[in-house]
């Protein structure tokens, strides 16, 4: 659009933030979910704005500076954002990580096989930010159009020439994605969640389904085959399909894997490329296999390395230099981390939906144990419906294996966007009282961890489960042990098996 384009060429800078624009700034007009851009455009004009951009213009007052009328006022964000910063994500290798559960591990394992080639490499995900020069934590997985611009303009003048992003399904819906170009695209796994956003479940896969459309018909689309919600998304995909799983035969998939070792502490397994692939260099990958040794547990982390390591071998990364990259990896924070307290074994995982949740059970299997207590963060303001379901999940798991569950809202560690509802934590426990769930609830962090040190004795395994509501889950703890054993008259180096002053 001409007119875009010429106010790019004048422009000092791109926002959808009011209170953010600066003498010369171009200013979109989102209306979001909650407020409309229109409504500041007074503001943004007051501030020096040069235009505003928006898709319902009979709801601007009257302004003395030009309006911009488009279609979707999000896509132009995108479409500004990328004209601005000179479509840097052209000049760099970038793969798109999408999925319900295992982004951000991927892109960790993405960034650390490159960094360890060699590679300047950069990252945007759901913990952090990398520039190539600096990190810096996260606020949402997908940024909004304009950041993801600007961190990505950020990484070629800091030379960066691979790099990894995590793709919500927000992100897609929203057009911040749009613009961007990748070299190869990832699609992990897909269960419910998100469902407060979305609606429904078949919005959700509709959401993730779009992501096709970021792609070139040449640029390779790395999906999980064994996933059958992956199998219907890419069903009708024409593109270049590169298909993977763990445990199917050579005709099933493109590029398989077979376990060879489960343990407590990692893993080893075999990566059988089962046809000829060519690269994105124009290389010719012929069938072979290699074996992978990973010092993080849980057959998931199989399925994550496995995409991470196509991903590295169609990026032109030699098989027998992504081995050791992967051997050396460790666990992202608050994915399946395990450490100890005395005699007690504590996992502390960021499971947020029902797959993350059995993925976290089908690890436990793997760990020796007298008794498994498990502590739960329900989600804050995301919905009952997803919280109803991870309490499904929870309930089934319960039937199977025989584990105390503590249920908290963690009150007093969230803050005003992550609070839980009266409405989600009824859908929590309502489900886990339908179907005969024993549990005990409490609405603070320290009271649950107090009660669950309570619960058990050396020997035991102590599981944290879920997202912002346990984010200070290992902090809360290792505070309540130490201020245990300051009053303690008696010095052990094991947990006693009582913990009958903690969270009282």
């Amino acid at each position: 659009m001409q007119a875009l384009d010429d106010l790019v060429a004048r422009a000092t800078g791109i926002t959808c933030y009011s209170g953010e624009v600066c003498p010369g700034n171009i200013f979109v007009a989102i209306r979001g979910r909650i407020t409309d851009g229109n409504s500041f455009a007074t503001a943004a004009a007051e501030r020096g704005a040069l235009a505003i951009v928006s898709d319902c213009p009979e709801q601007l007052p009257p302004l003395k500076i030009p309006i911009i009328v488009v279609a979707n006022a999000r896509l132009a964000l995108a479409e500004l954002a990328a004209a601005f910063y000179n479509n840097p994500s052209r000049r760099m290798s970038l793969i798109g990580v999408t999925g319900s559960n295992g982004k951000t591990t991927i892109t960790c394992m993405l960034e650390h096989i490159f960094t360890q080639n060699g590679l300047s490499t950069g990252l945007i995900g759901t913990v952090r930010v990398n520039n190539g020069k600096t990190t810096f934590p996260s606020v949402l997985t997908t940024p909004d159009a304009v950041s993801i611009q600007q961190y990505l303009s950020q990484m070629i003048k800091n030379k960066v020439t691979h790099a990894a992003m995590e793709v919500s399904a927000q992100g897609i819906d929203m057009h911040r994605v749009a613009n961007v170009s990748f070299s190869a695209g990832i699609l992990s796994n897909i269960c419910a969640d998100h469902l407060d956003f979305h609606g429904d479940f078949a919005s959700y896969i509709n959401a993730k389904a779009k992501f096709l459309n970021l792609l070139d018909t040449k640029t390779p689309f790395i999906v999980n085959i064994s996933d059958p919600y992956c199998q219907t998304i890419v069903r009708n995909f024409d593109g270049n399909l590169v298909t993977t799983a763990i445990g199917y035969s050579s005709s099933r998939a493109d590029i398989s894997a077979t376990v060879t070792h489960l343990s407590t502490y990692g893993s080893s397994f075999d990566i059988h490329i089962n046809k000829p692939l060519t690269t994105n260099g124009g290389h010719l990958l012929m069938p072979q296999k290699y074996c992978v040794a990973l010092a993080i547990p849980g057959r998931h982390n199989i399925e994550n390395a496995l995409l991470a390591a196509v991903a590295a071998l169609l990026h032109d990364i030699n098989p027998a230099k992504i081995t050791p990259a992967l051997a050396s990896f460790r666990s992202v924070e608050r994915r399946m981390n395990v450490f100890h307290l005395g005699g007690i074994t504590v996992i502390d995982d960021t499971a947020l939906n029902p797959g993350s949740i059995d993925a976290v059970f089908d690890t436990i299997g793997a760990f020796r144990y007298n008794r498994l207590v498990v502590v739960n963060a329900i989600r804050g303001r995301r919905g009952p419906a997803i919280n109803a379901a991870n309490a499904a999940a929870l309930a089934g798991r319960q039937r199977k294996i025989p584990f105390e569950l503590i249920v908290t809202s963690s009150v007093d560690h969230v803050g005003a966007a992550d609070i839980v509802t009266g409405e989600e934590k009824m859908a929590f426990l309502t489900t886990l009282n339908t179907l005969k769930t024993e549990y005990t609830y409490t609405s603070t962090l320290p009271n649950a961890l107090g009660i669950a040190l309570n619960r058990t004795m050396p020997g035991d395994l102590l599981v944290l489960i879920g997202a912002q509501g346990m984010d200070a889950g290992r902090q809360v703890l290792n505070e309540l042990v130490n201020a245990y054993n300051c009053h303690s008259q008696n010095s052990s180096s094991y947990l006693p098996p009582a913990w009958s002053t903690v969270g009282k």
